[in-house]
């Protein structure tokens, strides 16, 4: 026992001293059912996808810390779950001011710190520091989250000053270059790309309603919804190219990028090359998309030889939608499209608490070093990240950062790793609690489950990995212990 241990510690020793290329590509709304390596059934091909988990790791247990979008965020750059934050609930919607607080340690800035150049492209949706215009007043303190709506108040949005830069953004936690939207790309304003701080193209903006959308809001003058992605995975290319532009007589520095996309989010509508794609609607055309961005990432990589030292992963920030929805119709009009299954046999979808709704693809490859076509059952997190990072380079986390992160670097590795007791959160803010098999939901509900005083359910994953038996009365010394395990987590933060 003890020669293994010693042996894994030589390992990962060594992994730190050869520290490797990290991209991460966050899908937004993918779901368990999706792609083909996790879905044999699944009507939407993904061969690029599909590949990555033939040359390396296929988590089956692998779970955002919450159902909706900016929460998973929060957590996934934090370490930190986002309930300790002022947002309980929900997402942001418009002009809200950073959720990450100031100097707080990041994924990027940590890895930053440590020699790697950074680069985000994509969807950021956490929050920025906006500026109103001269002579107009902004209540940016309000709580959260703002008015959600298809109408977001028109005076307040037209007094933003877009001509002045953005603070607190990713450019000051830790991203080196960036291009991104401040929220969901296509369905939420401002309707535009930043780059390094700075709004692209909103000289003449109105307030309006881009084609596709749902919501209205302050748009650039060109903004087409469809072909945000190919941007962003443009960007993308374009920062890995770079790398070879280093003069020979200098080290390479590693690189850092996190490449969040906005497909397959609502509304649901993609460029004309990627229309028809699937045999599950236009939404299985977006996740089709999805896996072309992933395909354009890897030729990438392995046109200018960086392939092998790359760890490249790959997953969801939370859980899908039911299927397609027509334009102009709200998330809650989805269909299933052609029988397709987007949370494969999972119960649940993105916003509820049940596994439908948390429980995402997690695909990671390093040539050489993670076993080629291996899976993994452990329970794993997004929340984990940053402390499994820290631990691949060597570095030590400060003090007070990434609280709820834990190391699960060995489980990259083939050893069997148990994880501490994790929380999820739905899209209204219901917890639930996993330890081992044993899932608590405090809140009761066929779907969109409501708190409930007293009540809530229970289930063995193990054995009912669908959560079709509530065994809440069966195994009240359980419920107890799990209810008072949750809420020690919450006043130890």
């Amino acid at each position: 026992m003890r020669i293994g241990l010693l042996y894994l510690w030589m390992a990962l020793s060594a992994l730190a001293a050869d520290r490797p290329n990290i991209v991460f590509i966050l899908a937004d709304d993918m779901g368990y059912g999706d792609v083909g390596s996790y879905n044999a059934g699944s009507k939407i091909p993904t061969p690029h996808m599909d590949r990555l988990a033939r040359e390396g790791m296929r988590f089956t247990d692998a779970h955002s810390s919450a159902a909706f979008c900016t929460p998973s965020r929060y957590a996934l750059l934090t370490g930190r779950y986002c309930w300790r934050t002022r947002l309980q609930k929900s997402v942001l919607f418009n002009f809200e001011p950073p959720l990450i607080e100031r100097g707080r340690v990041t994924l990027a800035s940590l890895l930053q710190q440590s020699g790697y150049r950074t680069g985000l492209f994509g969807k950021w949706h956490l929050g920025l520091g906006f500026m109103a215009k001269p002579r107009f007043t902004v209540d940016f303190n309000k709580p959260l989250p703002w008015y959600h709506g298809p109408d977001p108040d028109r005076a307040m949005s037209e007094s933003i000053d877009f001509t002045q830069p953005i603070f607190g953004g990713p450019e000051a936690l830790g991203f080196d270059e960036t291009l991104y939207t401040a929220g969901c790309s296509t369905d939420q304003q401002p309707f535009c790309f930043i780059a390094n701080g700075k709004f692209l193209g909103m000289n003449g903006a109105t307030y309006r309603n881009p084609k596709g959308s749902w919501r209205s809001g302050m748009a650039a003058a060109v903004w087409d919804n469809a072909t945000v992605d190919v941007r962003f995975t443009d960007a993308a290319v374009r920062f890995i190219a770079a790398t070879d532009t280093t003069p020979k007589q200098q080290q390479r520095r590693p690189f850092f990028l996190y490449l969040p996309l906005s497909v397959p989010h609502s509304p649901h509508l993609v460029p004309q090359f990627a229309a028809g794609k699937s045999k599950a609607g236009v939404r299985g055309d977006m996740v089709w998309l999805v896996d072309h961005c992933v395909g354009r990432v890897m030729a990438a990589l392995e046109k200018h030889g960086l392939a092998a030292s790359t760890l490249l992963i790959v997953t969801s920030d939370n859980g899908p939608l039911i299927g397609s929805v027509k334009i102009g119709e709200r998330e809650g009009t989805a269909q299933i499209s052609n029988g397709h299954r987007s949370a494969g046999e999972l119960r649940g979808y993105k916003g509820w608490p049940f596994e439908g709704g948390h429980r995402v693809p997690f695909i990671a490859r390093w040539p050489g070093r993670l076993k080629k076509g291996t899976v993994n059952h452990d329970v794993f997190c997004h929340v984990d990240m940053l402390a499994t990072m820290a631990a691949l380079i060597g570095a030590k986390l400060p003090k007070g950062s990434g609280e709820d992160s834990e190391n699960m670097l060995p489980a990259f590795f083939g050893k069997p790793t148990r994880r501490g007791p994790m929380v999820n959160q739905a899209g209204n803010g219901v917890k639930t609690l996993r330890d081992g098999p044993w899932k608590i939901i405090l809140g009761q509900g066929t779907n969109r489950v409501r708190p409930a005083t007293g009540k809530g359910m229970l289930f063995n994953l193990k054995t009912d990995p669908a959560e079709t038996t509530n065994l809440w009365d069966q195994h009240p010394a359980r419920v107890k212990a799990m209810r008072a395990l949750l809420a020690k987590i919450q006043g130890d933060g």
